[in-house]
């Protein structure tokens, strides 16, 4: 074997190793960093006037149970109740024999409270999920103690509020006081919110939260949290990484759950360009959203190491 060959093989090894160096070994650390983008925010719908703010069901249309323990006559108020509050708001109420978001029981024993005063009905949600635009109720419970001696079921009338989110009122003309008369009534204030508040439709809405990402070389590490703040579990959708406007990542998310969420760790995802200076991650679904304000997130370069 001539030095020549031994020359130009030892120049091809280190032309191979200084190629893949260049496109395979990491040189430099870049981090990145994201600008707040413009999120989608309802504010405080309700006014104090509900246990949390902005509580609702998913759905304008809400279905109930009442238990066959339930007298002939507190059956018949209790579906009065639910068609007054359906001719004063958009609400539609519809009975089912299972899964019924809103469950009706009754008692025959009386109860009073500490002073004395008899209770006629106690009512409330009873699961709730906390979100940052609303508190979703997906169920309440109504117990129903002594028969309404009014024109209009007020008791009933009472605890279904009570079962929408809303709390006593301090306005003793209002049918939310806490002692009832025949007299109250149910005030404007409480049927704009409740058309305020369902005015929004059933829909998910995820949003992109956590982000954080860094570049090793030519490896690219993400971090990001996904979260459904809607009003509707989401449909499965997809997860998609661009740099520079270049596809670098694309994978399937599940679908979502209200008030869910779920952590994605992405590392040594390979990009075949060096110097990346704007990451874009969006998320998608087929289905609308409440917005799409929160599906995209754009990360720029903060430093190189």
């Amino acid at each position: 074997m001539s030095w020549k060959k031994v020359g130009l093989g030892i120049v091809g090894i280190f032309l191979i190793a200084l190629f893949f160096g260049y496109w395979f070994l990491p040189f430099n650390e870049v981090q990145f960093g994201a600008n707040k983008n413009p999120e989608f925010n309802v504010g405080n719908l309700s006014n104090n006037m509900q246990f949390y703010s902005n509580m609702r069901f998913p759905s304008s249309e809400i279905s109930y149970k009442i238990e066959p323990s339930c007298s002939l006559q507190k059956k018949s108020e209790m579906i009065s109740a639910f068609d007054f509050m359906q001719n004063v708001t958009v609400l539609k109420f519809y009975p089912v024999e299972e899964n019924e978001e809103i469950t009706i029981s009754c008692e025959e024993e009386s109860k009073t409270t500490e002073n004395g005063m008899f209770i006629a009905g106690e009512g409330g949600p009873v699961k709730i999920s906390s979100g940052e635009n609303f508190d979703v109720i997906f169920s309440g419970k109504i117990l129903l103690l002594r028969e309404s001696s009014c024109e209009r079921p007020n008791v009933e009338i009472h605890e279904l509020l009570h079962v929408l989110g809303f709390d006593h009122s301090e306005n003793r003309n209002n049918i939310m006081y806490p002692i009832s008369k025949c007299s109250q009534t149910i005030g404007n204030e409480i049927k704009d919110k409740i058309d305020t508040l369902y005015s929004f439709p059933e829909l998910s809405d995820l949003k992109l939260e956590n982000v954080s990402a860094s570049m090793s070389g030519r490896y690219l590490n993400v971090n990001l949290s996904i979260k459904n703040i809607g009003l509707k579990d989401s449909a499965d959708g997809k997860l998609k990484i661009y740099g520079d406007d270049e596809l670098i990542k694309e994978m399937n998310i599940k679908e979502i759950k209200i008030g869910y969420g779920l952590s994605i760790f992405l590392s040594n995802i390979w990009v075949s360009k060096r110097d990346i200076k704007n990451l874009n991650i969006t998320i998608s679904t087929p289905e609308s959203e409440l917005s799409l304000a929160n599906n995209q997130l754009i990360l720029t370069t903060l430093s190189e190491n």
